[in-house]
Parts: C-alpha cells; sequence; structure tokens
C-alpha cells in the first residue's frame, strides 16, 4: 500500500511515495521532480504547472500564481491586501473571501483560491495515481510552523477536494527531520537541529529538541527579505543593465520584455547552482533585439551576497530567542531551492562549524519525502523499517507565555501559567482563598511575548456573591487542539464558570 507526502510551497509543490519499504520524490508527466504552483486561464483549457508558466508572459492577467500565500486568510488580514494589491490577475472579495477574476475559454469567471489550489493538487493526484494501488491515496501535508488552523484547514480541504486522503497537516521541519530519520532509529538521541527553508517568497528558520524519539519545534523565524525571488530579482537586474550597455535600450520600458528575461534570469540561476558558468539567450527580447550573455557563477554569488549574508543574523537572533549558542546546534537541514545554490550552502556552513550539515536528499525534495514517511507511519504501510507513534512524535509548543492579569489602580502585573515553548497538551492546578470582606473574584487571561507586556487579552471570567473567605479551584486545561480551557469552582458552594478561548500555539 502506497502512502503520500505532499508539500505545496509558494512557487512549486513536491509529491513523494513510501511504498515497498522505500521513500522516493514521483517525477510528474514531463520528468520532472517539482512541479510550479501556476494555474493559466486561456481560450482553449486550464494549464497547471510548467505548461502555464509561460502564461506569466503572454497571459498574466489570466495566469494565478503564489496562491498559497493567501489561502484561509480573513478578508481584513494584511497580507491578503498586499497581494491583492500586486495582483496582475483582477481580484475582488467576495462574501469576504478573495475571488480572482478571469476570462477563460471566452467567459468571465470567478475562481477562489482554494480552486486553484484544488487545481494544484489534482495534478499531483495524476502523478500520484501512477505509483498508487487503486483509489486510496493517504497522504500528509507538510505546512509552515506559522500556519493558523484555518490555513491549515483551507489547504487540506483543497487537497481532498482533488482526491487525496489527508490523513493530518504536520510542520514542515519535523517533515524535514523524518526525511532523515533523526531520532527515529536511536530513541536515546538527545540533540538540537537548525532547519533552513529558503523558498521562492521567504525563508523559514527553526530550532527542533530532539528527546527520546520527540519533536518540539523549540522556536521558528520566518523573514522575505531573503528568498528565491530576490536572488532572481537581482540576476534580473543585471542582466538588463547588462542589455543597455550593448543595446542602450531599457527593457524595464516594457512589462512583457522584463517578464520574458525575468523567466530566463530564473533559468540561469537554476544553472548556476550546478555549473560555473551559464548562457543567458532570449530571442526579440525588446524592439526585436535578440539579447545573448554568460554569467558566472562568481558574478551571481557577488549578486546575491548581500541578500545571503542575512542568514547567519537570522539564525543569530533565532538562537538568542531559543536561549541556545550556536555551538549547541548539532545538525542542520536545509531546505527548498533556494538552499540549492553552493553559495547559500557555503555561508550557513560557516555560520555553524560544529554542526553536522545533512545534505544526501535534495533541498527541494527533503519535506516532501519526510511527509511521505509520516504517512506510511500513519496508515501502516511499513511495519519493519518505521516502529515510531507518529502520533507522538511531534510535540507542539506555545509561541507567547499564557498569564494571569492582575490589576490594581496602580499596577498590572503579570502571572505566566504557561510560559512560551510549553508543549500542549498540558493541565495546571491552582488554588486561591480569597480574603473574608472579598466576595467576587475576577480572572484575565492574557497573551506574552514576555513578562513585561500585553499582546493580546484572550478572555475573562468573573465570580460573584461568593461566601467569606472563599476558596476559589482553578483547572488550567491546554488542549491538544491549541485552545485553552479555564474552569474557576468555588468549593464550599460548588459554584462554577467557565470559559474556552483560542491561543496562537
Amino acid at each position: 500500500m502506497a502512502a503520500f507526502g505532499v508539500h505545496f510551497g509558494s512557487t512549486s509543490a513536491c509529491l513523494a511515495v513510501y511504498k515497498d519499504g522505500k521513500t522516493d520524490v514521483v517525477a510528474n508527466d514531463l520528468g520532472d521532480r517539482v512541479t510550479p504552483c501556476i494555474v493559466a486561464f486561456t481560450d482553449h483549457d486550464q494549464a497547471v504547472g510548467s505548461a502555464a508558466k509561460q502564461g506569466k508572459i503572454r497571459n498574466a492577467q489570466n495566469t494565478v500564481c503564489n496562491v498559497k500565500q493567501i489561502l484561509g486568510r480573513s478578508s481584513d488580514d494584511q497580507l491578503l491586501q498586499q497581494y491583492m494589491d500586486n495582483s496582475p490577475v483582477k481580484m475582488i472579495l467576495q462574501d469576504d473571501e478573495p475571488v480572482f477574476q478571469v476570462e477563460h475559454k471566452g467567459q468571465p469567471k470567478d475562481v477562489t483560491p482554494s480552486k486553484i489550489a484544488e487545481a494544484i493538487y489534482l495534478r499531483m493526484l495524476e502523478t500520484a495515481r501512477s505509483h498508487g494501488d487503486g483509489d486510496i491515496h493517504d497522504s500528509v501535508l507538510a505546512v509552515p510552523c506559522d500556519f493558523s488552523e484555518d490555513q491549515k484547514q483551507a489547504i487540506s480541504e483543497s487537497a481532498n477536494a482533488a482526491g487525496f486522503s489527508v490523513l493530518r497537516t504536520v510542520s514542515e521541519p519535523v517533515s524535514a527531520l523524518l526525511s532523515y530519520d533523526i531520532g527515529q532509529t536511536d530513541n536515546t538521541l538527545e540533540c538540537n537541529v537548525l532547519v533552513i527553508r529558503i523558498g521562492g517568497e521567504s525563508t523559514d528558520v527553526s530550532i527542533v529538541k530532539v528527546q527520546n524519539g520527540l519533536y518540539r519545534v523549540y522556536c521558528s523565524q520566518n523573514s522575505t527579505a531573503v528568498a528565491g525571488s530576490k536572488f532572481t530579482d537581482s540576476l534580473t537586474d543585471y542582466l538588463a543593465t547588462e542589455f543597455y550597455k550593448k543595446y542602450k535600450l531599457d527593457v524595464k520600458e516594457s512589462r512583457r520584455s522584463l517578464k520574458k528575461l525575468r523567466l530566463e534570469a530564473e533559468n540561469v540561476k537554476h544553472t548556476l547552482s550546478t555549473l560555473g558558468n551559464a548562457q543567458c539567450a532570449v530571442d526579440s527580447l525588446f524592439e526585436g533585439v535578440d539579447f545573448h550573455c554568460q554569467v558566472s557563477r562568481a558574478r551571481f554569488e557577488s549578486l546575491i551576497s548581500s541578500l545571503v549574508q542575512q542568514c547567519p543574523s537570522l539564525i543569530d537572533g533565532l538562537c538568542s530567542t531559543a536561549d541556545i549558542t550556536k555551538t549547541d546546534i548539532q545538525k542542520v537541514i536545509m531546505c527548498g531551492g533556494g538552499t540549492k545554490i553552493p553559495f547559500v550552502q557555503k555561508i550557513i556552513t560557516d555560520a555553524l562549524p560544529n554542526a553536522e550539515i545533512l545534505n544526501s536528499i535534495p533541498p527541494d525534495e527533503v519535506i516532501a519525502i519526510g511527509a511521505a514517511k509520516q504517512a506510511a507511519i500513519l496508515t501502516g504501510s511499513d511495519e519493519t523499517d518505521i516502529k515510531v507513534n507518529f502520533e507522538q512524535s511531534e510535540v507542539e509548543c506555545l509561541k507567547k507565555s499564557i498569564c494571569v492579569k492582575a490589576a490594581s489602580e496602580s499596577t498590572c502585573q503579570l502571572y505566566p501559567v504557561f510560559p512560551s515553548l510549553t508543549p500542549f497538551p498540558c493541565r495546571k492546578h491552582e488554588t486561591v482563598t480569597l480574603p473574608s470582606h472579598q466576595t467576587s473574584f475576577k480572572l484575565e487571561l492574557c497573551e506574552c511575548s514576555n513578562n513585561n507586556s500585553v499582546d493580546a487579552d484572550l478572555g475573562k471570567l468573573v465570580m460573584q456573591d461568593l461566601p467569606k473567605s472563599a476558596v476559589v479551584s482553578i483547572v488550567f486545561h491546554l488542549r491538544r487542539d491549541g485552545s485553552l480551557h479555564v474552569t474557576c469552582k468555588e468549593e464550599s458552594s460548588q459554584k462554577t464558570v467557565s470559559i474556552t478561548v483560542e491561543v496562537q500555539s
């Protein structure tokens, strides 16, 4: 029985399968091991993947890219607003949901982001069918650490609608660790693993603590300043300058010509990840002029140096947040197409000279392979090589502290109930004895980055008409789904109040 892992990124998607004791990435019908996350609508059909990529030049107003960024986001989300402002495809809000307005087969058509994602998953399903054993395609989806429950639900619904049977979602850094079986073959292993993923639109850096076969994502940080698209932008600017030097023509005067040049810059970037030199060739780039030039890897490295040099700072900042030093990092896993660039690998390796660099799996395949192994665990596809119960292998943690607020006329004190990085589910019990003159009790809950400032008020409970010297029993239950349930009960009267709130896990 086959089990699948799917990594749906901002710019590309990858599918891996676990079958007959082996895990490998499944190539699509073009022989590519990753598929562009692009959907284009034309007068004749709907194209997905590489076939849709050319639409970014000739059919930009009907070609949707980077849809993962807005899946499951609310209409007032700032990132959604920014996406809509910059989208070459016309977008509107319809019943508080973003909608793409495209032209398909000569007719106007409204398409939701979830339908775009479904089309991409459907293409991945077609690839999966070539390695499946029937109509059931059990799968695990890898998602970013900062994905909300709404985003996880949205991406799962799109995959299910396409025909996958989604077992669960799992965080990308955990998938990366499982791809290398860290802590799974030796449950006594204890180590800190840094996972850095440089994708098309952002960079994620995470520290995962491995102990007794359990994974605890200690902390994670996201940056849009370093990304594969930024590398492509730098190379595009250089090529545009070279074209101007040679022909005294400014390619930036034509949006279409600039897109053609950027598409070629992306090809050059990929070539320079494996070769020392690459040829740039664009026929009829601007005003009928062909453009040909050679780019060396050294030149490319100088163009992206200022961007790549930000990676050590991201690592330093994350270690500071986790209250560890770089020498406490034992292993490093690089993920995402951006880490295929040798210069990027060198900068990260130099920043962590004492750590073991795990790089035997192609960076853009690591996360999908880990997700496939997780799917195999959940389905019992392999009982000899994988013996871990995955339901217990990943421990989720709080990103921020949950505190009780005690306010008086002059001060406001915060008392942490669950400090940041507390793994959940978790339960805590407290007892409070009130002064004899006090007949009411108020408990205010808040979320804090530290013990000195309130980030968000979560809710409050109020008990009134209590007996003298009342004893209030308080139970805090941080549930598996990330919600917090609090119950207050006065012991003598048995009066009880409770509240359930959502927290940012």
